[in-house]
């Protein structure tokens, strides 16, 4: 079991220093080519950075086309959250992947920085100055959704992009909502993507701050329940008849784990091309350390000490160069 200082002993990640390879699991479902590399991996934070290569001409290769390639991949699942549905025909493939591409950019937040990213719209670059950080649809999410699977092995119980209410309201207000299969572990996860680091961890805690409240879990609670009676996960009358009974906060608590991801830019990729060197290795865990003291300091949360969070910092080389990439694949599939 893992356990952090005053949480209650549950099992949550494997327990580890500083890992100098991969995390490697048995099978990863998205990130095939492990592009995607785990560094520190503890109870309460794990870190991530992009696999460097050399390329043909013998210069340090960054793999952004590989790296947006299977974040784009998580797209059908995170739509539809259908983690495996042998009943769709092969036939169907490519509409599915078609219609959840058209599903995202149905999300007017992610079409808007679309056309300011791709086609350069000004008028699209005023809707984005009145929305605020967390309003924009910049891809995060989808981060989340690939690491809590390929790396902490959880399923996602329903979409937050495919059950809407009749106003056309998200089903909930995670940015995740995934289980652990074997386990009874519901994972409440949020995510940011900013250029600066520090400023995302501290729009988590704000995320924080407003949704780990009773009346936000018990709506939440009642609205996961309402929207998996559509759901076909193999788990759903277990997982309905396990919300349905949790009255009290600190049942729901016990049930919970949060990943709270940041995925920001950073200059390591600049500096280091080897991340198995001492200096690169150094470099890294001084950068997630001082984030890490950082979220401590500044968790106001009463619940603090019984909520059970786990950080994941993902250092990438530059957010607005893959955004733009996810966007270029987003908008191809859309129109296979």
């Amino acid at each position: 079991m893992a356990a952090m200082q005053g949480k209650s002993m549950r099992p949550v990640i494997m327990t580890g220093r500083f890992c100098l390879g991969a995390f490697l699991m048995e099978s990863r479902r998205f990130d095939k080519k492990n592009i995607i590399v785990s560094k520190v991996n503890e109870d309460d934070l794990n870190s991530f950075l992009v696999d460097m290569d050399i390329g043909d001409d013998g210069q340090p290769y960054y793999p952004i086309n590989e790296l947006a390639s299977c974040i784009i991949n998580t797209i059908p699942e995170y739509v539809f959250a259908q983690y495996e549905n042998p009943e769709i025909p092969q036939t169907d493939t490519v509409e599915k992947l078609r219609e959840a591409a058209r599903s995202i950019y149905k999300i007017k937040n992610f079409d808007i920085m679309r056309r300011w990213y791709l086609e350069h719209d000004e008028a699209a670059r005023a809707e984005i100055e009145k929305l605020s950080e967390n309003q924009r649809g910049e891809f995060g999410e989808l981060l989340l959704h690939l690491i809590l699977r390929d790396f902490k092995g959880t399923i996602p119980l329903i979409s937050k992009v495919y059950f809407k209410d009749s106003a056309g309201v998200p089903a909930h207000g995670f940015d995740a909502v995934h289980i652990s299969p074997d386990e009874k572990i519901l994972w409440l996860g949020e995510s940011k993507f900013y250029n600066d680091g520090k400023i995302g961890v501290r729009k988590l805690l704000e995320d924080l701050a407003e949704h780990f409240t009773r009346d936000f879990l018990n709506d939440q609670f009642a609205i996961i329940k309402k929207n998996l009676e559509n759901n076909s996960i193999p788990q759903r009358d277990e997982w309905i008849k396990t919300l349905s009974s949790c009255s009290k906060l600190q049942e729901k608590i016990s049930l919970i784990n949060i990943p709270m991801l940041c995925t920001y830019s950073h200059d390591i990729y600049q500096r280091f091309s080897d991340f198995t060197k001492d200096d690169a290795i150094a470099y890294h865990e001084t950068n997630i350390r001082e984030l890490k003291q950082y979220f401590d300091v500044k968790n106001e949360h009463p619940l603090k000490t019984k909520l059970n969070i786990i950080l994941l910092l993902f250092p990438v080389r530059d957010k607005k160069e893959l955004v733009i990439k996810l966007h270029e694949k987003l908008w191809h599939m859309q129109s296979m």
